[in-house]
Protein backbone atom coordinates (compact mmCIF):
# COMPACT_ATOMS: atom_id res chain seq x y z
CA UNK A 1 0.00 0.00 0.00
CA UNK A 2 1.33 3.24 -0.76
CA UNK A 3 1.18 5.80 2.46
CA UNK A 4 1.36 8.50 -0.07
CA UNK A 5 -1.82 8.04 -2.53
CA UNK A 6 -3.81 7.25 0.88
CA UNK A 7 -2.65 10.78 2.31
CA UNK A 8 -3.44 12.34 -1.33
CA UNK A 9 -6.84 10.44 -1.66
CA UNK A 10 -7.67 11.84 1.70
CA UNK A 11 -6.50 15.42 0.99
CA UNK A 12 -8.51 15.23 -2.06
CA UNK A 13 -11.71 14.32 -0.46
CA UNK A 14 -11.17 17.09 1.75
CA UNK A 15 -10.76 19.50 -1.04
CA UNK A 16 -14.12 18.21 -2.77
CA UNK A 17 -17.26 17.73 -1.91
CA UNK A 18 -17.22 14.31 -3.85
CA UNK A 19 -15.49 11.77 -5.71
CA UNK A 20 -15.47 9.02 -7.67
CA UNK A 21 -14.10 5.93 -7.75
CA UNK A 22 -13.25 6.12 -11.24
CA UNK A 23 -11.96 9.77 -10.93
CA UNK A 24 -9.69 8.18 -7.94
CA UNK A 25 -8.73 5.32 -10.03
CA UNK A 26 -7.47 7.53 -12.96
CA UNK A 27 -5.89 10.16 -10.89
CA UNK A 28 -3.53 7.91 -9.34
CA UNK A 29 -3.09 5.48 -12.14
CA UNK A 30 -4.92 2.08 -10.16
CA UNK A 31 -7.62 0.15 -10.47
CA UNK A 32 -11.25 1.06 -8.63
CA UNK A 33 -10.81 -2.25 -6.77
CA UNK A 34 -7.37 -0.91 -5.12
CA UNK A 35 -9.13 2.47 -4.43
CA UNK A 36 -11.74 0.48 -2.86
CA UNK A 37 -9.30 -0.95 -0.71
CA UNK A 38 -7.58 2.35 0.27
CA UNK A 39 -10.86 4.41 1.35
CA UNK A 40 -11.45 0.75 3.44
CA UNK A 41 -7.72 1.70 5.10
CA UNK A 42 -8.83 5.02 5.82
CA UNK A 43 -11.82 4.09 7.81
CA UNK A 44 -10.22 1.62 9.52
CA UNK A 45 -8.06 4.34 10.74
CA UNK A 46 -11.24 6.32 11.85
CA UNK A 47 -11.67 8.24 8.92
CA UNK A 48 -15.44 9.39 8.74
CA UNK A 49 -15.84 8.65 4.69
CA UNK A 50 -19.15 8.56 3.50
CA UNK A 51 -20.06 6.22 0.24
CA UNK A 52 -23.06 6.93 -1.79
CA UNK A 53 -24.54 4.78 -4.51
CA UNK A 54 -26.19 5.30 -7.93
CA UNK A 55 -25.42 7.07 -10.96
CA UNK A 56 -24.03 10.49 -8.72
CA UNK A 57 -22.38 8.66 -5.81
CA UNK A 58 -18.77 8.39 -4.83
CA UNK A 59 -17.29 8.81 -1.34
CA UNK A 60 -17.25 12.13 0.84
CA UNK A 61 -16.25 13.07 4.08
CA UNK A 62 -18.36 13.95 7.28
CA UNK A 63 -19.36 17.73 7.41
CA UNK A 64 -17.61 17.99 10.41
CA UNK A 65 -14.38 16.27 9.47
CA UNK A 66 -10.88 18.73 10.10
CA UNK A 67 -7.47 18.58 9.93
CA UNK A 68 -4.77 20.64 11.52
CA UNK A 69 -4.27 23.63 9.66
CA UNK A 70 -1.83 24.93 11.77
CA UNK A 71 1.71 23.68 10.41
CA UNK A 72 1.85 25.99 7.54
CA UNK A 73 1.08 29.49 7.68
CA UNK A 74 -0.42 31.23 4.07
CA UNK A 75 2.42 32.48 3.31
CA UNK A 76 4.62 29.48 3.31
CA UNK A 77 1.84 27.83 1.74
CA UNK A 78 1.71 30.20 -0.88
CA UNK A 79 5.89 30.03 -1.63
CA UNK A 80 5.85 25.82 -1.28
CA UNK A 81 2.97 25.66 -4.30
CA UNK A 82 4.40 28.03 -6.35
CA UNK A 83 7.75 26.02 -6.46
CA UNK A 84 6.20 23.02 -6.92
CA UNK A 85 4.11 24.69 -9.98
CA UNK A 86 7.49 25.63 -11.21
CA UNK A 87 9.59 22.29 -10.94
CA UNK A 88 6.32 20.08 -11.98
CA UNK A 89 7.63 19.66 -15.57
CA UNK A 90 10.25 17.95 -14.51
CA UNK A 91 9.48 15.32 -12.64
CA UNK A 92 6.62 12.72 -14.09
CA UNK A 93 5.56 11.05 -11.31
CA UNK A 94 2.37 13.60 -10.29
CA UNK A 95 3.96 13.81 -6.97
CA UNK A 96 4.28 17.53 -7.16
CA UNK A 97 0.50 18.21 -7.86
CA UNK A 98 -0.45 15.89 -5.29
CA UNK A 99 1.43 18.25 -3.06
CA UNK A 100 -0.46 21.30 -4.49
CA UNK A 101 -3.93 19.51 -3.92
CA UNK A 102 -3.13 18.39 -0.17
CA UNK A 103 -1.85 22.46 0.09
CA UNK A 104 -5.02 23.27 -1.93
CA UNK A 105 -6.93 21.72 0.65
CA UNK A 106 -5.67 22.89 3.40
CA UNK A 107 -5.72 26.55 2.28
CA UNK A 108 -10.09 25.56 1.54
CA UNK A 109 -9.73 25.01 5.70
CA UNK A 110 -8.02 28.31 6.42
CA UNK A 111 -10.31 30.35 4.57
CA UNK A 112 -13.50 28.72 6.08
CA UNK A 113 -12.03 29.59 9.35
CA UNK A 114 -12.84 33.28 8.58
CA UNK A 115 -16.33 32.55 9.27
CA UNK A 116 -17.54 33.52 12.61
CA UNK A 117 -19.38 30.09 13.34
CA UNK A 118 -19.09 27.22 11.13
CA UNK A 119 -22.23 26.27 8.85
CA UNK A 120 -22.09 22.64 10.16
CA UNK A 121 -22.11 23.85 13.98
CA UNK A 122 -24.65 26.37 14.03
CA UNK A 123 -25.68 28.68 11.17
CA UNK A 124 -27.83 32.58 12.47
CA UNK A 125 -29.38 34.36 10.51
CA UNK A 126 -29.31 38.38 11.09
CA UNK A 127 -31.12 41.42 9.31
CA UNK A 128 -29.48 41.68 6.12
CA UNK A 129 -28.43 45.59 6.98
CA UNK A 130 -26.51 44.31 10.00
CA UNK A 131 -24.82 40.88 9.00
CA UNK A 132 -21.81 42.05 7.81
CA UNK A 133 -21.22 44.52 10.31
CA UNK A 134 -21.97 42.29 13.54
CA UNK A 135 -19.84 39.16 11.77
CA UNK A 136 -16.49 41.40 11.27
CA UNK A 137 -17.46 42.99 15.26
CA UNK A 138 -17.54 39.76 16.16
CA UNK A 139 -14.20 38.33 14.48
CA UNK A 140 -12.63 41.07 15.84
CA UNK A 141 -13.24 40.15 19.72
CA UNK A 142 -13.29 36.84 19.22
CA UNK A 143 -9.39 37.29 18.07
CA UNK A 144 -9.14 39.95 21.26
CA UNK A 145 -10.38 37.30 23.43
CA UNK A 146 -7.98 34.69 22.28
CA UNK A 147 -5.01 37.02 22.52
CA UNK A 148 -6.05 38.95 25.66
CA UNK A 149 -6.29 42.08 23.93
CA UNK A 150 -7.78 45.44 25.08
CA UNK A 151 -10.03 47.02 22.55
CA UNK A 152 -10.85 50.59 22.05
CA UNK A 153 -14.57 51.71 20.98
CA UNK A 154 -16.88 54.22 20.92
CA UNK A 155 -20.29 53.55 22.61
CA UNK A 156 -23.58 54.72 22.47
CA UNK A 157 -26.28 54.05 24.98
CA UNK A 158 -29.73 53.25 25.27
CA UNK A 159 -30.12 56.72 25.84
CA UNK A 160 -27.91 58.31 23.38
CA UNK A 161 -25.01 59.21 25.32
CA UNK A 162 -21.87 58.40 23.08
CA UNK A 163 -18.91 57.56 25.53
CA UNK A 164 -15.03 56.79 24.09
CA UNK A 165 -13.65 52.99 26.26
CA UNK A 166 -11.15 50.54 26.53
CA UNK A 167 -12.64 47.48 27.16
CA UNK A 168 -11.05 43.89 28.12
CA UNK A 169 -13.17 41.17 26.48
CA UNK A 170 -13.93 38.10 27.99
CA UNK A 171 -17.58 36.12 26.47
CA UNK A 172 -19.37 36.54 23.44
CA UNK A 173 -23.04 36.65 24.32
CA UNK A 174 -26.37 35.95 22.10
CA UNK A 175 -29.33 36.79 24.72
CA UNK A 176 -32.59 38.11 23.68
CA UNK A 177 -32.06 38.12 19.90
CA UNK A 178 -28.73 40.49 20.31
CA UNK A 179 -25.05 39.65 20.36
CA UNK A 180 -23.11 41.06 23.81
CA UNK A 181 -19.46 41.47 24.79
CA UNK A 182 -18.96 40.42 28.23
CA UNK A 183 -15.81 42.57 29.03
CA UNK A 184 -14.22 44.63 32.27
CA UNK A 185 -14.57 48.32 31.08
CA UNK A 186 -11.34 50.22 32.44
CA UNK A 187 -13.47 53.69 32.26
CA UNK A 188 -16.25 52.39 34.77
CA UNK A 189 -13.49 49.80 36.72
CA UNK A 190 -16.29 46.95 36.53
CA UNK A 191 -17.82 44.32 34.42
CA UNK A 192 -19.98 45.47 31.52
CA UNK A 193 -22.57 44.20 28.80
CA UNK A 194 -21.80 46.00 25.40
CA UNK A 195 -24.63 45.64 22.87
CA UNK A 196 -22.94 45.24 20.01
CA UNK A 197 -25.34 46.98 17.64
CA UNK A 198 -23.89 50.03 19.77
CA UNK A 199 -20.68 49.82 19.03
CA UNK A 200 -18.97 51.74 16.67
CA UNK A 201 -15.08 52.19 15.49
CA UNK A 202 -14.34 49.15 16.81
CA UNK A 203 -10.04 48.17 17.47
CA UNK A 204 -8.15 46.01 18.93
CA UNK A 205 -5.23 47.14 20.14
CA UNK A 206 -1.65 45.95 21.75
CA UNK A 207 -2.35 46.15 25.52
CA UNK A 208 -2.86 42.88 26.83
CA UNK A 209 -4.47 42.24 29.97
CA UNK A 210 -4.64 39.35 32.69
CA UNK A 211 -8.16 37.33 32.92
CA UNK A 212 -9.61 37.05 36.26
CA UNK A 213 -13.12 35.62 37.45
CA UNK A 214 -15.45 37.39 35.60
CA UNK A 215 -18.92 35.97 36.99
CA UNK A 216 -20.57 35.89 33.61
CA UNK A 217 -23.66 34.10 35.42
CA UNK A 218 -24.58 36.78 37.76
CA UNK A 219 -24.07 39.80 35.49
CA UNK A 220 -26.47 37.59 32.96
CA UNK A 221 -29.45 37.44 36.00
CA UNK A 222 -28.90 41.25 37.13
CA UNK A 223 -29.31 42.08 33.69
CA UNK A 224 -31.76 39.74 32.24
CA UNK A 225 -33.78 37.94 34.77
CA UNK A 226 -34.44 40.35 37.38
CA UNK A 227 -37.18 41.43 36.30
CA UNK A 228 -40.76 41.29 36.96
CA UNK A 229 -43.09 39.05 35.76
CA UNK A 230 -46.82 38.68 34.35
CA UNK A 231 -49.57 36.23 33.33
CA UNK A 232 -50.28 37.35 30.05
CA UNK A 233 -53.09 35.44 27.83
CA UNK A 234 -54.38 36.83 24.77
CA UNK A 235 -56.62 34.97 21.79
CA UNK A 236 -54.85 34.96 18.15
CA UNK A 237 -55.75 34.22 14.82
CA UNK A 238 -53.93 30.68 13.30
CA UNK A 239 -52.10 33.00 11.03
CA UNK A 240 -49.89 34.15 13.62
CA UNK A 241 -49.64 30.55 15.23
CA UNK A 242 -46.37 29.95 13.79
CA UNK A 243 -44.77 32.99 15.63
CA UNK A 244 -46.47 32.59 18.98
CA UNK A 245 -45.02 29.25 19.37
CA UNK A 246 -41.50 30.29 18.01
CA UNK A 247 -41.84 32.63 20.98
CA UNK A 248 -43.82 31.35 23.82
CA UNK A 249 -43.67 27.63 22.84
CA UNK A 250 -46.16 24.97 21.89
CA UNK A 251 -47.29 24.03 25.26
CA UNK A 252 -48.52 27.74 25.81
CA UNK A 253 -51.32 27.14 22.95
CA UNK A 254 -54.28 26.06 24.01
CA UNK A 255 -57.64 25.24 21.91
CA UNK A 256 -60.33 27.28 23.41
CA UNK A 257 -63.66 26.52 21.41
CA UNK A 258 -63.26 27.59 17.74
CA UNK A 259 -60.10 29.86 19.05
CA UNK A 260 -56.42 29.66 19.49
CA UNK A 261 -55.67 31.08 23.29
CA UNK A 262 -51.83 31.48 24.50
CA UNK A 263 -51.37 31.63 28.38
CA UNK A 264 -47.58 32.20 29.39
CA UNK A 265 -45.73 34.09 32.14
CA UNK A 266 -43.39 36.64 30.66
CA UNK A 267 -41.12 39.78 31.81
CA UNK A 268 -43.29 43.05 31.89
CA UNK A 269 -41.06 45.16 29.56
CA UNK A 270 -41.43 47.40 26.21
CA UNK A 271 -40.34 44.57 24.49
CA UNK A 272 -43.49 42.79 25.21
CA UNK A 273 -45.87 45.72 24.62
CA UNK A 274 -43.88 46.20 21.04
CA UNK A 275 -44.30 42.30 20.43
CA UNK A 276 -47.43 42.43 20.99
CA UNK A 277 -48.61 45.58 18.27
CA UNK A 278 -46.53 43.48 15.78
CA UNK A 279 -49.45 41.09 15.87
CA UNK A 280 -52.02 43.93 14.87
CA UNK A 281 -55.43 42.56 14.14
CA UNK A 282 -54.59 39.14 14.88
CA UNK A 283 -54.01 39.22 18.50
CA UNK A 284 -56.59 40.08 20.84
CA UNK A 285 -55.07 40.27 24.53
CA UNK A 286 -57.46 38.95 27.65
CA UNK A 287 -54.93 39.90 30.58
CA UNK A 288 -53.46 41.37 32.80
CA UNK A 289 -55.57 44.76 31.97
CA UNK A 290 -52.45 46.87 32.24
CA UNK A 291 -50.69 45.47 29.41
CA UNK A 292 -53.95 45.57 26.87
CA UNK A 293 -54.58 48.77 28.00
CA UNK A 294 -50.81 50.10 27.43
CA UNK A 295 -51.76 48.35 24.13
CA UNK A 296 -54.95 50.06 23.57
CA UNK A 297 -52.95 53.14 24.22
CA UNK A 298 -50.68 52.80 21.72
CA UNK A 299 -53.15 52.20 19.01
CA UNK A 300 -55.20 54.81 19.91
CA UNK A 301 -51.99 57.13 19.48
CA UNK A 302 -51.50 55.52 16.24
CA UNK A 303 -54.95 56.44 14.84
CA UNK A 304 -54.36 60.48 16.16
CA UNK A 305 -50.67 60.11 14.24
CA UNK A 306 -52.19 59.27 11.05
CA UNK A 307 -55.45 61.39 11.01
CA UNK A 308 -52.99 64.36 10.37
Amino acid sequence: MSQSTVFSILMILLSKRKVSREYLAERFSVSVRTVSRYIGDLIEAGIPIISTSGHHGGYSLADDYVVDKSVLTEAESLRIKDALSRTASIYDDKVNLALIEKLDAVDRMREQDNYVVKQSDLYIDCDESQADDIKSKIKTLSEAIEQNRAVDIKYTDARGAVSYRTIEPYTLVFKAGAWYIYAMCRLRGDFRLFKLTRISDLRKTSKRFVKYESKLIEKLELEFYNEIYIDLEFEFFPAVLESVVDWLGLQAVTERGTKLVAHAEVPMNDALIKRLLSYGSSVKILQPTDVRESVLDEAKRMIELYKN
